[in-house]
């Protein structure tokens, strides 16, 4: 495996640029955060005050690279949040780690989901040496599973229960992708 980065890197893409999360982007991702219907396939209640949303950005600049790293998806020309990626629930010592995005709703349907997965896709496989990513999606998330079906991730079935997100409990499809099946 590739040795690991000291500080937080950087991704770029034709029109983001991934980084690390500072406390002034607080604001523009409590537009996804505070959310109801972006929110509802994630895997926490949408916030209803900002200061939950100023904690969420600290918990995100402070990672273990080893289980766990997000960046926020800023715009590449103005530098502004639009979202998160991640990979998380890593098991770096076995490669392999969960991958996690969020774009906000003024967004969508631009392919900056896309773009900020493919970011996050080559330095997981590329820098870090894993072996597996997955993705764990709300089976009701057809936007999210058209988007890693994209990069090639194969629905491994369905866990039943396996989120409960407020007092409710949700069904997640698991979604995997290996090193050896990736194209190009």
């Amino acid at each position: 495996m590739a040795k690991q980065p000291k500080s937080h890197p950087i991704l770029e893409t034709p029109r983001l640029r991934l980084r690390q999360f500072r406390a002034a982007d607080a604001e523009a991702i409590h537009d996804c955060f505070g959310d109801a219907q972006t929110m509802r396939f994630w895997s926490r209640l949408p916030h209803s005050k900002r200061i939950e949303t100023e904690r969420a950005v600290r918990n995100m600049t402070d990672c273990t690279p080893a289980y766990y790293r997000f960046w926020a998806v800023a715009d590449a020309a103005t530098d502004r949040c639009l979202g998160l990626a991640s990979y998380h629930d890593g098991h770096i010592r076995s490669k392999r780690a969960a991958i996690g995005y969020m774009i906000e709703p003024s967004r969508l349907r631009q392919g900056l989901g896309s773009e900020a997965v493919g970011a996050v896709l080559e330095y997981c496989f590329g820098v870090l040496g894993l072996n597996r990513l997955e993705a764990l999606i709300n089976p009701a998330n057809a936007a999210s599973q058209a988007l890693v079906a994209k990069f090639g991730f194969r629905c491994e079935g369905v866990l039943r229960q396996h989120l409960r997100v407020g007092e409710e409990w949700r069904d997640e499809m698991m979604f995997a992708l290996l090193a050896s099946e990736r194209g190009g």
